[in-house]
């Protein structure tokens, strides 16, 4: 509702700028008025991010999730604020890895309860301060069935667990997700080498 109402404003205030460059007779209060509410609504929009001492390693939070960008990254809103979280032990196909990391994306989105809450088991904090942690529904691990859809494979230099490995081992022998055919989807590690951000 609100992030609906911040794009109706937005437009509003662009259409009368652009009203107001055509016509020099445009109040300057109703394009005031529109500046403040824009910044007013993005300010009661805005969700402060995590301290680093709420993602802690070994800190156990239960949050909702408010994004997933990829098969491997996603945005959660936990009780100290947004957390950017890099799920533990899997390397999925990136979004340019077309239409691989869309798939994986979407397995990891299926995955995900729609209104009720996710657990986060921090392990670390990777290099872009993302919170790398286990993430856990009900009693089931995601990276590790992500692994098991062939979704993502097994990010072996961080995570030496048999059990993501023997998953692994399945998904590729049955050729589930990435494993269906022989490509650059099989090792997204290998492919941001060759194509850097």
């Amino acid at each position: 509702m609100k992030q609906e109402l911040l794009k109706l404003l937005q437009s509003l205030l662009r259409g009368e700028l652009n009203r107001a460059r055509r016509r020099k007779g445009r109040s300057p209060w109703l394009i005031g008025g529109l500046a403040v509410a824009v910044v007013a609504v993005s300010y009661f929009l805005h969700e402060p991010k995590a301290l680093p001492s709420a993602t802690a390693k070994g800190a156990e939070l239960v949050c909702t999730v408010k994004a997933v960008y990829d098969g491997d990254t996603l945005t959660a809103s936990c009780p100290g604020g947004e957390v950017t979280v890099r799920v533990f032990g899997i390397d999925a196909p990136e979004m340019k890895q077309e239409p691989w990391g869309d798939r994986s994306r979407e397995a990891l989105r299926g995955l995900l309860p729609r209104f009720g809450s996710i657990e986060l088991r921090v392990m670390d904090r990777d290099r872009y301060d993302r919170t790398v942690a286990q993430v856990v529904v009900g009693d089931r691990d995601l990276g590790l069935e992500m692994v098991r859809q062939g979704r993502a494979l097994v990010y072996q230099q961080y995570n030496d667990s048999p059990v993501y490995r023997q998953a692994q081992a399945e998904a590729k022998q049955a050729r589930r997700g990435i494993w269906e055919k022989p490509g650059g989807q099989q090792d997204p590690a290998a492919w941001r080498r060759l194509n850097p951000r």
